[in-house]
């Protein structure tokens, strides 16, 4: 059976310049926290350690090579699982709301701009990463830097949405209950024509608040700070 393909991006010229063009969509997402978050996070304890490791196997998990043939731009990549969503609902706030801005910088490269040491460098670092976001047939590597940020909840926006790259959404309590469901019927609805995985990380609320049909949410261990 023939991949869908995306008419804007059929031929080579095209896919190149939709991926040089393309930004972070601050409509869809914010980059900054929706409330104030404790920084630096310091060492992780044992139990924020397995969290970790939980959130970054399945965020890749299903998450494909990100290739579309050299000669096929407009090819959707192979993508197992295009949209998964997971909760994280135990533990204190401000533990959950630590360890997920910790994580999200991590997998959105900004520890690789702050160690690539000065201003040239995170220059040349973000146009490598630009270049390599127009390479379609290039496979996406576990260092590339992701998109994510913090679900704002507008529905004209998501409906629009169209990942540029690997992206994680996160929702925290602050999204009402009737907003996040509505995000996430418009995200599964729309998630068959995405080029790249979105996951999407709901805190503070169990699988039964997602009453949409069709999803099972992956539930995470909490990432709880031992007593001092």
């Amino acid at each position: 059976m023939e991949e869908p393909a995306l008419a804007a991006a059929a031929t080579p010229r095209a896919a190149w310049a939709r991926a040089l063009v393309a930004r972070y969509d601050g409509a869809v997402m914010r980059v900054e926290p929706p409330a104030a978050v404790a920084w630096p996070v310091g060492p992780l304890s044992d139990a924020q350690q397995t969290t970790w490791r939980r959130l970054l196997a399945w965020c890749f998990a299903g998450a494909g090579d990100g290739r579309s043939p050299f000669w096929r731009p407009g090819v959707l990549p192979r993508v197992e699982q295009r949209f998964a969503v997971a909760t994280l609902a135990d533990g204190s706030d401000a533990d959950r709301a630590r360890l997920v801005e910790a994580f999200s910088r991590h997998l959105d490269g900004s520890d690789q701009l702050e160690a690539a040491g000065g201003a040239v460098a995170g220059l040349l670092l973000r146009l490598r990463v630009k270049r390599n976001d127009a390479l379609w047939w290039r496979a996406r590597q576990p260092s590339d830097p992701w998109d994510c940020g913090y679900l704002i909840g507008e529905p004209a926006a998501l409906r629009r949405f169209q990942p540029r790259r690997a992206t994680l959404m996160v929702a925290d309590d602050s999204l009402p209950d009737a907003a996040l469901r509505e995000a996430l019927h418009i995200l599964q609805t729309r998630s068959a024509g995405f080029r790249h995985p979105v996951r999407l990380l709901v805190l503070g609320r169990g699988g039964d608040a997602l009453a949409v049909g069709g999803l099972n949410p992956t539930p995470l261990p909490a990432p709880t700070t031992p007593p001092r």
